[in-house]
């Protein structure tokens, strides 16, 4: 987790209503992040983020002082990625970056041992990554998807969003209305373009992320760069 917004919020909000403790974790993971990606650069204001936490009622706040605390090992064990989950979307576009996210999650799950754990839906292949970890690690832990929230404007909320120009925040909109109201990934995608995303991809699955079936909901999901940000968002399309 990055800079905390509302769409993190909503989270904490909902594991505070549901749980007797909630415990948050505030730490920018290197291992998830290319070399000519933004990890540097990434939103950390941590002051402002314990304050809302703190006035969510979070009872615990977890930050690592530095990436050793995580990472103690100069030669570490990592998550293995099963194949299937390397070849398309996030995977493609970002070598690495499951591996460094399951690795992470799995050492998460470890020293808390939780019996719920929330993550948002914008992420969507990254959700049900996690889903297959625990399935696969036999872990006792409840993964509970969460709704994407938005701005009026539809653009999901995200720590990248403030990287955005007046300008580039108006045209970002486009992301969420082009897959909700385009027919087919061809509109959606010249409509993007128009606005000066640079698509990285731009797909339809469904919800198992496998094969859609014509006459069911299919997941239509996209990442693409506006100027220097990169954005993603999905949404389920009514068959």
């Amino acid at each position: 987790m990055g800079a905390l917004h509302r769409g993190h919020l909503s989270l904490v909000d909902r594991s505070v209503r549901d749980n007797d403790l909630t415990i948050v974790s505030i730490f920018v993971n290197p291992t998830q992040f290319g070399p000519k990606e933004d990890y540097l650069k990434y939103p950390r204001p941590l002051a402002n983020d314990l304050k809302m936490l703190r006035r969510a009622g979070v009872d615990v706040v977890f930050v690592p002082k530095s990436s050793k605390e995580i990472y103690p090992l100069k030669d570490e064990f990592k998550v293995r990625v099963p194949n299937h989950w390397m070849r398309f979307m996030e995977a493609k576009f970002r070598p690495g970056h499951f591996e460094g996210v399951a690795t992470v999650v799995l050492k998460y799950f470890l020293l808390v041992q939780p019996r719920r754990a929330y993550f948002g839906r914008k992420d969507f292949q990254q959700l049900r990554l996690i889903e297959s970890l625990v399935e696969s690690f036999g872990l006792n832990i409840k993964i509970i998807g969460c709704p994407t929230l938005r701005e009026k404007t539809g653009l999901a909320l995200s720590s990248r969003n403030i990287y955005l120009s007046d300008m580039e925040r108006i045209k970002a909109a486009e992301i969420f209305k082009s897959l909700k109201e385009s027919k087919t990934l061809g509109e959606a995608s010249r409509r993007l373009r128009k606005q000066g995303f640079k698509i990285d991809y731009l797909e339809s699955w469904n919800d198992t992320l496998s094969s859609p079936d014509p006459k069911k909901p299919a997941r239509w999901l996209v990442a693409g760069k506006l100027g220097g940000v990169r954005l993603i968002d999905n949404v389920l399309k009514k068959s």
